[in-house]
């Protein structure tokens, strides 16, 4: 690989194309403007370096430009190429350092290709390469663990996510346009990508009139597949400028990824968004909307066990609801057009959260349409992985479980499992030791692990070593420090991390005699959690907090049962 420095000036047009892969060959290019003040980058890719220089040449939107570097490579081929340039704008977003020209964000849909985990490396080569020339403010490991990274906007969509993100769109616009009220259902297990595909329709409903595409370089199959966004992007900008604006909200019911997803929002201004789109289900009544999303809506409460009931009864009276009988749910259809409610009944993990009852009954009298994701996006075990562990709680696995790429292990000692995410954390960050709610939260007044100790108030012992629980609700996983702290469910569903390491708490056990998972309520200590439900619904909740739990990890989870029976269970199917 080499990363070659010209001028942005026709003096050298005639450089670039006297090298070798100047003219007919794949490559990626920068093209900077490092005014202090204004810095400006636009990234490309082309066929022909020459050709598409000296087209930019040409462009008054490119005046400000004074440096191009372009990265040529032997290996480099047309899917490789368009990978890496979608890449790296969306790495240069959440970098911050330079505002960039591009208008699309990248246009092609993200597609898997020959060893395109050899091109990805390729891409953090030639971020830390530009890094170490202070072209870059971020390494590409801080980067690519960052949220505004893996939430853009601009993120690129699988075939299944594009189609899909097709589907619901054009049925919010037929719907607006019919003057209808109507429901897109998304489903999708842990790891499919649904938070990612709302925030980019959002990005598509707020600029679609302005989102440009080049098509100089693509082949036919990539033209055509370019006509249908053209065909949605000049529907919904038809509709706007007939309607005005689109109202639009983005609803996330759990408090601790809201936080991040506001800052989000509030970095992606390029994108149109604000951070006062993203919103906790009872902000709605506050502001009507065209179109609402709602992510986790199985997370949605209902009036059981819930901090503030007068708060939900108010809500529920204002929008002329009966409080004993209505949901958040119920709030947000009252308060929108349309909504787009992301649906996981298996990742319910409160008494609080939506029966599936009341899911169904905030449905009635709107158009109802479903859209599902099936490929799994985060966990290099796949779906297969996903699957296996809904048969691993169920007692229903055969034979060892092993899924290649992703590293999955289960610990005798539970000290040196947490010092193994310990120490992964120092190489890849974002690791994170968690556990189920099997000890009571006795720190929780404090504001320190160090006032912990000192008091002697730690939360947790595992063979002879104590630990103290998460010492914040509120985006705990970014947090500095909580590597050495243990993190529950509350604090981790919704969130990645590289490396999970999950404790099955004292509450859930193996029984081997009916080859059956069994929980100890007395045992389990979320007292809202179990307040009011009898022990099978419990059970249901504890097993699928375990489950989301163990699916926060992209490269690998470790495991460790504190019962003896789980812990032998375990060892039947996982590698040690």
């Amino acid at each position: 690989m080499e990363i070659a420095s010209y001028s942005f000036a026709n003096g050298s047009l005639a450089a670039i194309k006297s090298h070798r892969l100047g003219q007919n060959w794949p490559v990626v290019y920068l093209l900077l403007n490092n005014n202090q003040k204004n810095p400006d980058l636009y990234v490309g890719e082309t066929t022909s370096a020459v050709k598409r220089i000296s087209q930019h040449l040409l462009n008054s939107d490119r005046k400000r430009m004074t440096e191009v570097k372009i990265v040529y490579d032997n290996q480099f081929n047309k899917s490789a190429i368009l990978d890496i340039e979608q890449t790296l704008i969306q790495m240069f977003l959440a970098d911050q350092k330079y505002v960039l020209q591009n208008k699309n964000g990248g246009q092609s849909s993200k597609h898997d290709y020959y060893q395109r985990a050899l091109y990805q490396d390729k891409v953090d080569a030639i971020w830390n390469n530009l890094h170490g020339l202070n072209i870059t403010g971020q390494s590409a490991v801080d980067i690519r663990n960052s949220n505004l990274f893996k939430y853009s906007p601009y993120n690129t969509l699988t075939p299944e996510q594009e189609r899909v993100s097709f589907e619901i769109l054009n049925n919010i616009i037929s719907c607006l346009e019919a003057g209808d009220i109507g429901t897109t259902i998304l489903q999708g297990r842990a790891g499919t990508g649904k938070s990612i595909l709302i925030i980019h329709m959002i990005y598509t409903l707020i600029k679609a009139a302005e989102i440009t595409y080049n098509d100089a370089d693509l082949s036919p199959d990539e033209v055509v597949d370019l006509g249908f966004k053209i065909q949605l992007h000049t529907r919904i900008a038809e509709y706007i400028k007939k309607h005005d604006n689109l109202k639009i909200g983005f609803v996330v019911p759990m408090t601790s990824i809201r936080k991040t997803f506001k800052a989000v929002f509030k970095a992606s201004k390029g994108a149109g968004l604000k951070a006062s789109m993203v919103m906790g289900p009872q902000d709605v009544l506050a502001k009507e909307c065209d179109v609402l999303f709602v992510d986790e809506s199985h997370r949605l409460a209902r009036r059981k066990a819930l901090t503030s009931y007068g708060s939900f009864d108010d809500s529920c009276r204002k929008l002329n609801l009966d409080p004993y009988s209505g949901t958040q749910l119920d709030m947000i259809q009252a308060r929108c057009k349309y909504s787009v409610l992301v649906y996981d009944e298996n990742q319910t993990v409160k008494s609080s959260d939506l029966t599936p009852e009341q899911f169904a009954g905030a449905l009635k009298n709107r158009i109802v349409n479903e859209s599902k994701l099936t490929v799994q996006m985060r966990c290099k075990g796949g779906s297969d992985y996903i699957d296996s562990l809904d048969k691993l709680f169920d007692c229903q696995v055969s034979g060892e479980m092993d899924f290649q790429d992703y590293e999955l292990k289960i610990f005798d000692d539970p000290n040196l499992m947490i010092q193994q995410i310990r120490l992964l954390d120092k190489t890849y960050g974002l690791c994170r030791s968690v556990a189920g709610y099997s000890w009571e939260w006795i720190s929780k007044n404090y504001s320190s692990v160090k006032e912990v100790v000192e008091a002697g108030k730690e939360d947790i012992e595992l063979c002879g070593k104590k630990y103290v629980w998460n010492m914040s609700n509120q985006e705990w996983i970014l947090r500095t420090g909580a590597v050495n702290e243990i993190g529950c469910i509350h604090t981790t569903q919704g969130y990645d991390l590289n490396y999970v390491g999950v404790i099955l708490g004292r509450e859930i056990d193996y029984d081997p005699t009916n080859n059956c998972i069994t929980i100890n309520r007395d045992l389990f200590f979320d007292k809202k959690v179990k307040s009011g439900i009898d022990d099978k619904t419990l059970m249901t909740y504890i097993v699928n907090s375990y489950k989301v739990m163990m699916t926060r990890g992209i490269k690998g989870c470790y495991i460790y049962a504190c019962n003896p029976n789980m812990q032998q269970y375990l060892k039947k199917f996982f590698g040690r």
